[in-house]
């Protein structure tokens, strides 16, 4: 569903929920602006943020403001489409002024290896599916590219120790909660939708659960670092984010009651 946003970029968003929590400090650098950040200022924020990361270098470009068509007899390069551009040019097109494509951009800053990871494998099924020549797109997606989708749009990261994941794996919300209330858990935004929802006053739909294995301690600055890395390590995995039937959905407003 495409949100339309009636309203601009407002400075302090993030203390509206404490949902904005795993981006608000990269939010907070752009409050002195007044504006949304340009794809240069981005890109800075990327390479900021990911100067001790071990990942090919990454930069946000202006997408154009309307799509370009492209000839119908000409062949298709997979470099060309969004997933080719992430992974083979190291470029995210990104739209001005958009708070969708802003919070596109934040979730890269803010898990990079993951959003590598899912992208590249996303643009690898792609390829795969791309006969040589071909001049169209395959009529539909496969499911394994739905759940990357879903997750990538909709994802929901639940860190938790490495003892409690087999437990939580299939847990429903309401022991989600328990454990959340008890401290035991962390329950963490991945999907830049997710955000745009809760900066639209809309309802936060429900998002693609997964739980994930951490050791730090939940007031560690190493947290996200790690919970990034284990993401990564899943979305790598052939055998995992394969059906969109076997994500969960966790009722979020039961969830964002809370302080994470």
């Amino acid at each position: 569903m495409v949100i339309v946003h009636n309203n601009g970029f407002r400075p302090r968003v993030y203390d509206e929920s404490p949902w904005y929590q795993p981006i608000a400090s990269y939010l907070a650098r752009f409050d002195t602006l007044g504006r949304f950040p340009s794809p240069d200022e981005l890109s800075a924020l990327y390479a900021d943020h990911t100067r001790h990361v071990d990942l090919p270098p990454l930069r946000f470009v202006a997408a154009p403001k309307t799509k370009q068509k492209r000839p119908k007899k000409q062949p298709i390069d997979p470099r060309d489409l969004y997933e080719g551009r992430v992974v083979e040019r190291g470029e995210v097109p990104t739209r001005l002024d958009d708070w969708h494509d802003l919070f596109n951009a934040l979730a890269f800053v803010r898990f990079p290896r993951a959003k590598r990871a899912l992208h590249t494998r996303q643009y690898r099924i792609l390829v795969s599916r791309l006969l040589p020549g071909a001049t169209r797109l395959p009529n539909a997606r496969t499911r394994e590219q739905d759940a990357l989708s879903l997750f990538d749009e909709g994802g929901i990261c639940v860190a938790a120790p490495p003892e409690r994941v087999a437990a939580l794996d299939a847990a429903d919300d309401d022991t989600l909660r328990r454990e959340l209330l008890a401290q035991r858990i962390r329950v963490l935004p991945f999907g830049h939708a997710l955000y745009e929802h809760m900066v639209a006053g809309l309802p936060v739909p429900l998002g693609t659960v997964y739980v994930l294995p951490v050791t730090e301690p939940w007031s560690s600055p190493h947290l996200l670092d790690q919970l990034d890395r284990a993401l990564a390590l899943a979305l790598t995995d052939p055998d995992l984010f394969t059906l969109p039937s076997t994500a969960r959905g966790a009722a979020l407003p039961s969830l964002l009651a809370d302080p994470l």
